[in-house]
């Protein structure tokens, strides 16, 4: 780096100003005259270097590993940060797949439940499962015992316009069930409280026209008389 190669350079020139303010006698050699010739020259001796500057040297080598340190403290500084290891990744939980609707239930099950709500005299839910029942099945092999109990319900509940419209479905759409007779004179029951004698005679006639053998008859026959 820049700055730790320019504090290099002012401790070397520190070092040498200080080396230069020692004795120049012992760092330049003396200008002696020349020795006769055939004389014969000896080696000068170095003289050994005084206590004082022994340790003006060893304070100097004090300061430049002093510096020397904090150049490399400040290299150590200006190092790039190293990166941060990356948060381990989180797993998310797996989606869970939408559980699939479960299938209708079936026409037997929707009519079974139908009559166990109407036994125990939950008529509105019974008459509900009947419904579903018929939608699903208008034409099942427990159509008709829906309509008829799908009208008593209602009969049960003081109902009776309601009443005698499903009885008047069982006779309409399904003439040949055994269950035909009872929903007609149910339907005229309803007619005799809702106070329409004319329509309650009609229907108790058309019973005994219609299904002249049947037990409903024979009673239609005792009230007309």
């Amino acid at each position: 780096m820049r700055q730790s190669g320019w504090l290099r350079c002012l401790v070397s020139g520190i070092f040498l100003v200080m080396l230069a303010a020692c004795n120049t006698s012992m760092l330049l050699p003396q200008h002696n005259p020349p020795p006769p010739a055939g004389t014969q020259v000896q080696a000068p001796i170095a003289p050994a270097p005084s206590p004082e500057v022994s340790q003006q040297l060893r304070t100097l080598d004090d300061k430049v590993r002093r510096l020397e340190r904090r150049v490399a403290a400040l290299e150590q500084c200006q190092r790039p940060p190293k990166a941060a290891p990356a948060p381990p990744a989180i797993a998310r939980p797996a989606e869970r797949a939408p559980r699939p609707a479960p299938p209708p239930p079936s026409g037997d099950k929707l009519y079974s439940e139908g009559m166990r709500f109407y036994r125990t005299k939950n008529y509105p839910a019974a008459r509900d499962k009947f419904t579903q029942y018929l939608r699903s099945q208008p034409r099942g092999a427990k159509s008709a015992q829906a309509l008829y109990y799908s009208g008593e319900s209602f009969y049960q509940e003081k109902r009776y316009t309601e009443a005698k419209e499903e009885f008047n479905k069982l006779v309409v759409q399904h003439p040949g069930s055994i269950l035909a007779p009872t929903a007609l004179l149910r339907q005229a029951y309803a007619y005799q409280q809702l106070n329409q004698k004319a329509k309650y005679t009609e229907t108790l006639k058309k019973l005994i026209q219609q299904y002249p053998h049947s037990p409903e008859a024979q009673e239609a026959l005792k009230v007309l008389k």
